[in-house]
């Protein structure tokens, strides 16, 4: 499974300098000869010679005939591979309690597409930016969740009058609140405006909250399953796109909860 790890650790050391980290940032953005990386970097061209040569003996980077350095297929995959332990260790102290083993590996793979986000460590803050995702959305809202937030009902009425599509993935383990009969009258009047489907997943073990604009947030079980639902949140379009499909590979092989079905 992990193959030579000799030239693994080789590799690692090489990506173990912060100034050669820099530099291969630069290079993402394009050639550059050393002159221009020592200026871009601001560290004598001595070192940045000294620094992409350690990366040309192991073919991350490559030279051109002007002089010009490059990052290879190779060296470009590296980047994107350290894009999720990046994204890992900039919010190390969230994943030292918050779980992902779960998550489908073709997901996890890719967790670094979440790098453009802001960490909400507030369950106020989330809650607040649900209900304003709710407000402003007008194409669809998606939410993936263990339990429904009753003070959210109002906003997720009114905005199914709106036209707004609702789609609600219920998660492994949902809950419902103890005034649940009540509410479930507001989502049925919903679901007679139209677009209001419920789905039950027996798998999925993620929350999500977003629209058509952006996530309002993505957060992971802490390790004793449950959810505190601090997490992460974003406008990027890899951020949202990464969520979307999260959400939309639970929701092809959910069940319709009864009564919302198509």
């Amino acid at each position: 499974m992990w193959g030579n790890l000799e030239d693994l650790c080789d590799l690692f050391f090489e990506l173990s300098n912060e100034d050669r980290m820099n530099i291969l940032r630069e290079l993402q953005k394009g050639s550059a000869n050393i002159t221009g990386l020592s200026r871009a970097m601001d560290i004598s061209t001595q070192e940045v010679s000294r620094h992409v040569s350690r990366f040309v003996e192991c073919d991350v980077v490559s030279k051109d005939g002007s002089g010009a350095y490059w990052l290879t297929p190779f060296g470009d995959l590296v980047l994107s591979q350290i894009q999720g332990l990046s994204f890992a260790s900039v919010h190390r102290e969230y994943f030292k309690d918050h779980v992902l083993s779960d998550l489908p590996a073709n997901f996890l793979c890719r967790i670094g597409e979440l790098g453009s986000c802001d960490l909400v460590d507030d369950v106020m803050v989330v809650f607040h930016n649900v209900e304003r995702l709710i407000e402003e959305a007008e194409e669809y809202i998606w939410r993936l969740t263990d339990r429904y937030n009753m003070m959210s009902l109002p906003h997720l009425e009114a905005a199914t009058e709106r036209g707004v599509q609702f789609r609600l993935l219920q998660t492994r383990g949902f809950e419902y609140p103890p005034e649940w009969p009540g509410a479930g009258e507001v989502m049925s009047d919903s679901r007679l405006k139209g677009p209001l489907k419920v789905k039950i997943s027996y798998s999925a073990n993620v929350f999500i909250a977003m629209s058509e604009k952006e996530v309002a947030i993505v957060a992971f079980p802490s390790v004793n399953d449950r959810f505190d639902y601090l997490g992460f949140t974003s406008r990027d379009r890899r951020f949202h796109g990464w969520c979307a499909e999260v959400f939309q590979f639970y929701w092809e092989r959910a069940r319709f909860q009864e009564g919302f079905n198509e």
